[in-house]
């Protein structure tokens, strides 16, 4: 009987439980889970889930599985210590659901000589090897019930502008995709530089007929004086400020914060990580290693020594639809 060792990386993202319930069903696995990520492994006690356990918290933002960001991935002693204490546990290959910088941790210890799989999660949805990430779709919807909100609070105060930041790092995917899903009359995005002419412009039309109010999304990456520092917020305030002294009319905001990471699990997500999770399990009974799981048009293994680091661009098409819908400039 195979061994395996399941640990979640990183920024947390939902969906993941129905991947974990496709490894642990497996009458030929037997799977050690582990809260922390990485340093987990070292510093935690592993535990093990049973499939009703599973089942039981498919529909549930709560992982089954703890994330944290790692310290020891980073450096060879940390890892050194990883790979012993899996060793010592007799685990066969180690399964991570992370995002850019645990994919990156994960090929080092697979090229170290544990052998190592990666199924992607990140709310971003901005590794540049998988068209999709899991917990993407899942953010998007606590972003697109957010805007269904404020255009009803909009539609009864008007002549106002109203703001509504959103998670993404410096990638701007979650930003343009709920702006558009949710009738945002702009958004603004790390990849777009910004026309501060054409934004006034843009909203002083909606403030007037046939809107009255104005909804902006704005990624929290958004590089004003200075490049994005991880974790921070409040871009949309600086610029609000702008606005309004420019336009002369009041600017609401809403930072919508960690309450995007932690949405109830959408049928895609639920679905993607069921596929990338049926991946996993038939690489492990192959004997394979060194690979992430996702989707290049279809759900797929390709091997960690060729992913790319860089970022997944704009999707063209969105952007394309973002300028004809008068969103970007």
């Amino acid at each position: 009987m195979k061994r395996i060792a399941m640990i979640a990386s990183g920024g947390d993202a939902v969906g993941i439980n129905a991947a974990i319930l496709m490894l642990i069903q497996h009458k030929g696995l037997s799977a050690l889970a582990f809260h922390g990520g990485y340093d987990g492994i070292v510093e935690q006690s592993f535990f093990e889930l049973s499939e009703r356990e599973v089942r039981s918290v498919l529909a549930s933002g709560n992982n089954l599985l703890r994330s944290a960001r790692s310290r020891l991935a980073w450096n060879a002693e940390g890892r050194q210590a990883i790979r012993q204490r899996l060793r010592e546990l007799e685990v066969d290959v180690l399964v991570v659901f992370g995002g850019g910088g645990s994919l990156k941790a994960a090929r080092l210890l697979d090229e170290e000589g544990m052998p190592t799989l990666v199924l992607p999660m990140t709310i971003d949805n901005d590794i540049g090897a998988t068209d999709y990430t899991l917990g993407h779709a899942s953010a998007l919807s606590v972003v697109t019930q957010a805007l269904d909100q404020l255009h009803g609070t909009a539609h009864n105060m008007p002549g106002r502008i109203y703001m509504l930041e959103v998670f993404g790092a410096d990638a701007g995917h979650i930003a343009l995709s709920g702006a558009l899903a949710g009738g945002a009359h702009a958004v603004i995005l790390p990849e777009c530089p910004l026309d501060t002419h054409w934004l006034t412009a843009r909203l002083r039309d909606c403030i007037g007929q046939p809107f009255g109010y104005a909804v902006v999304v704005c990624a929290e990456g958004y590089p004003l004086e200075n490049a994005y520092v991880a974790g921070t917020q409040g871009v949309s305030i600086t610029l609000g400020k702008t606005l309004e002294s420019s336009l002369g009319v009041p600017v609401r905001h809403t930072i919508l914060g960690y309450c995007q990471r932690a949405a109830t699990p959408s049928v895609q997500d639920r679905l993607a990580a069921t596929a990338l999770g049926q991946l996993a399990l038939e690489a492990i009974l192959a004997d394979r290693h060194g690979l992430l799981f996702g989707f290049q048009g279809t759900a797929m293994a390709i091997d960690l020594r060729q992913v790319a680091t860089s970022k997944r661009e704009l999707d063209p098409q969105l952007v394309v639809a973002a300028r004809n819908l008068n969103m970007i400039n």
